[in-house]
């Protein structure tokens, strides 16, 4: 029933908030805790690597996984496994000891968003597909910006935000027992492997490579970079926050604009825009008065980069096939998570903290010639469909 579907909705986009929200946790703090014990740049890209690797890994076994057991089950007992690890996290901070830790932690994290967004693909009508999207990840930005915020409140140091993280994991699990238990569609189709989806659509999936990769940069590495050009932590910290609320904010007029032009020339218009925004970013943020609108608006044109790829697979996939690009559309999640704070951490030893914008600017240089591509390629042929009629 519709009023199902709406409850449905709204209780897995609740439950992705707080996950977004302890992702936004994660990795700043990690990154704050290791560095504070000396470890090199480099190693904690490392680190957030083995926790990206993961997803890579559990992406093939996921759509079987959907098939058999209903997404909102798996995950119900997914959150519960993440809150009991992350107290192990803040008992144990050892970088070695987190590497395995951070492995099964990504592993986790990777099955909630691919049931999230299978599920959320699932249940959205076409029509109101972009603002539904737009919506879950309005939501999940607050969940994003709600981490950095949350660390300013319990410090990096201690047990607190990790205590504090696992609380909120576990409030996460709450508005899943609203979630109808609805398994997807079975294979009446064969979806030809995660392969075959990703050639059936490469510059969609191409394009949450690129976005992973730029984003987990910059939560991973931007309290350094900022430290790096005489702001506090807590200034750095609070314009992470900043950037979140600019993705949370922006991305439902922008999803609703996603429902009325060419998706995939607005794909090409936001990693063009980021581009801009990471060229003047060591200036403006050293302007005070200029970092907070800044920051706001940067956040939002990028994330709209992620929330476009989530409207395009749904727009491309029906079916099973849709389990499978949701599922291969996370892998390649993993992947640019694996790629960007590996070359950016590597990238920031050799050429220093304060290079770090630059550094991410050149992965969305490598992208955006795919958008613009496919965007040309789509008005060309929708000119010659109106000449032959």
């Amino acid at each position: 029933s519709r009023f199902e579907r709406k409850r449905s909705l709204i209780g897995v986009i609740a439950a992705m908030a707080v996950v977004n929200l302890v992702y936004g946790i994660t990795f700043p703090l990690l990154a704050l805790v290791l560095d504070a014990q000396g470890v090199s740049k480099t190693l904690i890209g490392l680190s957030t690597m083995a926790q990206a690797l993961a997803v890579i890994f559990i992406a093939p076994w996921t759509p079987a996984l959907l098939r058999r057991i209903a997404p909102s089950r798996l995950m119900r007992w997914t959150t519960l496994f993440l809150a009991i690890l992350f107290i192990m996290a803040g008992l144990y901070p050892n970088v070695w000891f987190w590497f395995p830790l951070r492995f099964v932690v990504g592993g986790l994290t990777g099955l909630l968003w691919i049931s999230s967004e299978a599920l959320i693909n699932d249940l959205a009508e076409d029509r109101w597909r972009g603002r539904i999207i737009g919506t879950y990840a309005s939501v999940g930005a607050a969940g994003f910006a709600l981490g950095p915020l949350l660390l300013i409140a319990t410090g990096s140091v201690g047990l607190l935000p990790f205590i504090a993280t696992s609380s909120l994991i576990l409030c996460a699990g709450l508005p899943l027992f609203v979630v109808h238990q609805r398994q997807m569609a079975p294979a009446e189709e064969r979806s030809g492997g995660l392969w075959h989806v990703f050639w059936l659509a490469p510059t969609i999936m191409l394009a949450n490579v690129a976005y992973s990769a730029t984003a987990e940069s910059l939560l991973t590495f931007f309290p350094l970079f900022g430290i790096s050009l005489g702001l506090s932590e807590n200034f750095a910290l609070g314009l992470m926050t900043l950037m979140g609320f600019g993705t949370m904010i922006l991305v439902m007029p922008l999803g609703w604009l996603a429902d009325h032009i060419d998706r995939m020339g607005m794909l090409a218009a936001c990693v063009a825009l980021s581009m801009v925004g990471l060229m003047v970013m060591p200036w403006v943020l050293q302007a005070h008065w200029l970092a907070v609108p800044f920051a706001f608006m940067f956040g939002g044109v990028e994330g709209m980069i992620y929330t476009l790829g989530v409207i395009l697979v749904g727009e491309r996939f029906k079916g099973a096939l849709l389990a499978a690009a949701t599922t291969m559309f996370t892998a390649c999640w993993g992947a640019g998570t694996v790629i960007g704070p590996l070359l950016v951490g590597a990238g920031m030893d050799r050429f220093g903290t304060d290079q770090m914008a630059f550094l991410i600017l050149l992965i969305f240089a490598a992208y955006l010639p795919f958008p613009l591509v496919s965007w040309v390629r789509s008005r060309t042929s929708q000119a010659d469909e109106e000449v032959q009629t």
